[in-house]
């Protein structure tokens, strides 16, 4: 079974509509719906494009921490999915989706970090909040990690561990890249 994370949004949105008028609307375009982001602008892995992947729900806390979550769980080079609920109470896009989301603790990226995981992917609008939000993806690609962001779908996964396709095109300018992820997992017997 296929699984579609991506969260497209149509040309007429008002976040689109907003990312147009901004001074730079090319790279604003790129954080606008599901997207990577990619402050350092370095070079992703083409074996990124695939990766295992564990899923860990996560719905019951407003800040992730290493105690809500197995990282026993965890292994080398996996995508790590968050699913905090957030794009399943509020539509992407409206006010209430982007107002103090859940977010991963510092004490988890750095854990995260040590385990040389590929992806953080989350179903909110970033791993950290506000003016935490770009230091936190920089540090995660520093270690050779991209946080995929407004995610959806996260429910139809139904196997613990799975296989993530993700999609990306490079921009020497973009800090966000627009991506597609999918996820095959085994369907329940």
């Amino acid at each position: 079974m296929y699984v579609d994370l991506t969260t497209v949004v149509s040309q007429d949105s008002p976040l689109v509509l907003s990312a147009k008028s901004q001074d730079n609307p090319h790279v604003a375009m790129g954080h606008v719906g599901t997207h990577l982001d990619t402050y350092e602008k370095s070079n992703i892995p083409l074996e990124y494009f695939k990766s295992e992947g564990v899923l860990f729900d996560v719905r019951e806390t407003t800040e992730v921490t290493p105690k809500d979550i197995d990282l026993d769980l965890v292994k080398e080079n996996d995508f790590v999915l968050f699913r905090t609920g957030r794009i399943e109470a509020h539509a992407y896009g409206e006010p209430a989706y982007f107002e103090d989301h859940p977010q991963l603790s510092q004490e988890l990226i750095r854990k995260l970090a040590e385990k040389k995981i590929r992806f953080i992917g989350i179903d909110c609008p970033g791993i950290r909040q506000h003016s935490e939000h770009e230091a936190a993806d920089r540090l995660c690609e520093q270690h050779g990690i991209y946080v995929i962001e407004n995610l959806k779908n996260i429910p139809s996964i139904t196997a613990p561990r799975f296989t993530v396709y993700t999609m990306w095109l490079d921009d020497e300018i973009m800090t966000g890249l627009r991506c597609r992820v999918i996820v095959e997992c085994e369907d329940k017997q």
